[in-house]
């Protein structure tokens, strides 16, 4: 059920969102995607909330996608296709603030890039693993990536695979704190209400200035690219990637 795989909790003037599939390093599958939608359709338009702490139940943020869902998750005809429901939460009229314990890897950087403000416990590890398995970051995340952390960092992220840790994310600026494991949570919390203290209409006027001045990046014609990634999801080298990750060794890659 929607409401065991992701739960919202209605505070003063912010929510929170858990992802809840602890059990699983909270992968994105279609069910958790679709819920995540619903709650910022939700958030959008309730007037009452200022500002949204999204976070991970268990020992991590999110491993980023079910790979064993990937195929149907990337398609640009799924229902809930994880690039517009990450749009959608940036899209949020108020500020969002992730908060990341643990992995935060593939998607689930992505998933906290597209918050406003990220705060990150000392055991986080965030990274973009996608070349480990052979698959590709889709355009709109790594343009989410060069306007977060800059070109030369992105570079690191993406050509290593390697995920950086809490200190480096900080010095990288792809995260705001560093706090304790213990103390994430109400660090968050912190930060959601110093946000929620300010006046609503502000809030969302500059929210919305902040989200135009950079859409003019979503314009530049990238069509040849989005062609590229489709060969690369189809190709043999990512259906070894895959299985390779599920059956736990190295994949072979062939380069087709």
């Amino acid at each position: 059920m929607a409401e065991d795989i992701l739960k919202v909790e209605h505070h003063p003037n912010y929510a929170t969102i858990t992802l809840n599939r602890p059990e699983k390093r909270n992968s994105l599958n279609e069910a958790l995607l679709a819920a995540m939608d619903k709650a910022c359709a939700e958030i959008e338009n309730d007037k009452e909330i200022r500002a949204v702490i999204l976070r991970g139940a268990g020992k991590s943020f999110s491993a980023g996608l079910d790979l064993a869902e990937a195929n149907r998750l990337e398609a640009a005809h799924s229902p809930v296709n994880i690039e517009r429901t990450f749009h959608r939460l940036a899209q949020l009229p108020v500020p969002t603030i992730a908060a990341v314990q643990g992995a935060a890897l593939a998607g689930g950087c992505e998933l906290a890039l597209h918050c406003d403000l990220r705060v990150a416990a000392e055991d986080a590890r965030i990274g973009m693993t996608v070349a480990r398995v052979g698959l590709v970051v889709p355009y709109d995340f790594i343009r989410k990536l060069i306007e977060v952390i800059g070109t030369a960092n992105t570079a690191q992220i993406l050509y290593t695979a390697e995920p950086v840790t809490a200190e480096r994310a900080l010095a990288m600026g792809m995260v705001h704190e560093v706090v304790p494991n213990d103390k994430l949570d109400a660090a968050a919390i912190a930060w959601a209400e110093k946000v929620s203290s300010n006046a609503p209409l502000s809030l969302r006027t500059m929210k919305k200035s902040m989200r135009r001045s950079m859409s003019t990046a979503n314009d530049t014609w990238h069509d040849d690219i989005l062609e590229m990634a489709r060969m690369v999801r189809v190709s043999k080298d990512a259906k070894e990637g895959i299985r390779a990750f599920l059956e736990k060794r190295k994949p072979v890659w062939r380069a087709e």
